[in-house]
Order: structure tokens, then sequence, then C-alpha cells
């Protein structure tokens, strides 16, 4: 096939070589709907469209409410990755990723929590890297994530050296939506349980709205001794919850939850949380991205382990 020129775009959009050069460094003077024509005729040619500055431009899709927590903390090391290797950032939410058909913009990475993976499909020549979503290779869309199943298996296997064998697992989402969440925490929390020898670990799974919490003393009944809370600010709604129906923490139940950065540490007792490595996930998915800007084939998504900080909330039977 015939490598697509700068002179053959600017004979499709009806303009000469040097305005598409123009337009490909985001020239101000170039007149919007030469812009369009140009960008146009770059994308129905197959003609991949950089900064002939060389500094590229990244889309950064974020969700449509960015709050602290993980999406604040993932939001920080990925646009701190991408000012390290000398990126442009243009941030757009899911609903206005059609606006990228008039941007001259190298590739994407997504932090959105909705669905925009359809409406990336339909620009054809820009790769994609999603961060604890999933992808499509066929569409050149690879993903980041942590490794949700080493998590539990860390989390039962840290509670289990403190001899607790009934640990429950609680989420404060669906048990539908958790169990499609790409981090398979659901999956792994399973699969740990049975190598501790239980063969129906679902009966230790409780999935519960924040404001509706289980019954905290019927659980102590049962002979539960410990929770794995699956969500950051799962610990800190279990914590609270567990206060209110007058037990405490770790002598009626140890509690392992998610980090919820400057916050687990300055609870009461300060929280042993399982944490996500944000700077790796930042990192692996710019290597991805530029593997794909490149041109290469990846060899697949990458998922990054927990760690554990040990503090508090955790007791030995």
């Amino acid at each position: 096939m015939k490598k697509v020129t700068v002179r053959m775009v600017g004979a499709a959009a009806g303009v000469s070589h040097a305005t598409v050069s123009r337009v490909l460094n985001n020239d101000p003077r170039v007149h919007p709907s030469t812009r369009l024509a140009v960008i146009r005729a770059a994308q129905q040619l197959g003609y991949r469209l950089e900064s002939g500055g060389g500094r590229k431009t990244i889309a950064l899709i974020l969700p449509n409410a960015v709050a602290g927590g993980y999406m604040g903390h993932m939001l920080m090391q990925i646009r701190a990755e991408i000012s390290s290797r000398g990126y442009h950032t243009e941030l757009v939410s899911p609903s206005d990723i059609d606006i990228l058909n008039d941007r001259v913009i190298s590739g994407g990475i997504s932090l959105a929590i909705d669905n925009d993976q359809e409406a990336w499909e339909e620009l054809k020549t820009l790769p994609l890297v999603k961060v604890n979503q999933t992808g499509n290779h066929l569409n050149r869309i690879y993903c980041v994530r942590s490794d949700g199943i080493q998590a539990m298996d860390l989390a039962v296997e840290y509670l289990a050296a403190r001899g607790h064998r009934r640990i429950a697992y609680l989420s404060d989402v669906a048990e539908e939506r958790d169990r499609r969440l790409c981090s398979r925490r659901y999956d792994g929390f399973i699969a740990a349980m049975r190598r501790l020898g239980w063969s129906d670990p679902h009966r230790f799974m409780h999935f519960f709205a924040w404001h509706e919490l289980p019954d905290f003393v019927a659980l102590k009944k049962q002979g539960i001794t410990a929770f794995v809370c699956a969500g950051e600010m799962t610990g800190v709604f279990v914590a609270r919850g567990i206060h209110l129906q007058k037990l405490r923490i770790p002598e009626d139940f140890s509690l392992l939850g998610m980090e919820y950065v400057r916050i687990s540490q300055a609870l009461l007792p300060a929280q042993t949380t399982l944490v996500q490595n944000y700077s790796e996930l930042a990192f692996h998915a710019l290597e991805l991205l530029e593997q794909l800007i490149r041109g290469e084939t990846p060899a697949g998504d990458i998922t990054v382990p927990y760690s554990l900080i040990e503090r508090e909330s955790v007791g030995s039977l």
C-alpha cells in the first residue's frame, strides 16, 4: 500500500501541503473550516495526525466527576507521567470524545468509568490505553489494571497468617457489577478462600448500599472474625458501622480495606490496607501508548500488583 503523505492529504482537502503543515502545528491562523477539512481528509486516507513541532498531544479522558481518592491520585500520576515525557495534554469527558475528530492528537489514555469504547472506536486511526478497564485489541485499545486476584490472595493470606479463617468480603456495589469489574476482586476472593479450605466461599460475601450496612452483631454470631473491604470508601463505611453497633476493631473484628490515601491512616484505628501502585499504572499506561503510537503491537495488557500497608486494624487470634 502506498504511503500517505502530507501532499496527498493536502490534495484531498483542496489545500497546499504548507497549509496541512500549519494544521499539524496547530497554527491559530488556519481557518476552522480549513482545519476541519484537513483533519477529515487525513482520517479518510488513514494518515496519522501528529504535530509537526515534535511535541505530541495526548487526549486524557476523565470521568464526568473527578473527586479525591483513587481518581484524584490516578489523575495526578498520569498527568505527571505525560508531562515527564514531553507531551501536551487535552482533557476530554466521555460524552465529548467526538470533538477529537477536530484535534491533532497522537492517542489517548482513559480514566473514565463510563463506557467510552464505542465512541473511541469511531476514531479509527487513534490508539487508546484504558486504566482499570477492559480493552479491545482489534481496535488498538489496550489496558493496564491493578491485579485484583493477587490483591485478594494477599489479603486472605495475611489474615489467615494471623489465625483468621472465617473472613467476609464486603462490597458496597451490587454483586452483578462487582463480578463484572475488570480487577476481578470477586473471583480473587473466591479462589483465595477455597485455597484456605472453604468449598462454599460465596457464603462469606456480602453486598450492600453504604447507608444500609450489614448487621455486624449477627455476623459476629456466625463466627466471622475479619473483613476484606473491596473499595476505598467501603472500609470507611464499615468501620463507622461497626462503631455504631457497639463493636470494636480489632477486638471484635479485624478489618482490611483498600487504601484511601491520607484517610486510611487517619482513622481510629488506622486501617491495614491494600494499595494500588499509581505510579506504576501511569508508567505502564504511557509505555503501552507509546508502543501503539510507534505502530508496534504490544505483547498484551498489563497487570500491576497491589502491596499491603500494615497498621492497627488487624489483630491476631
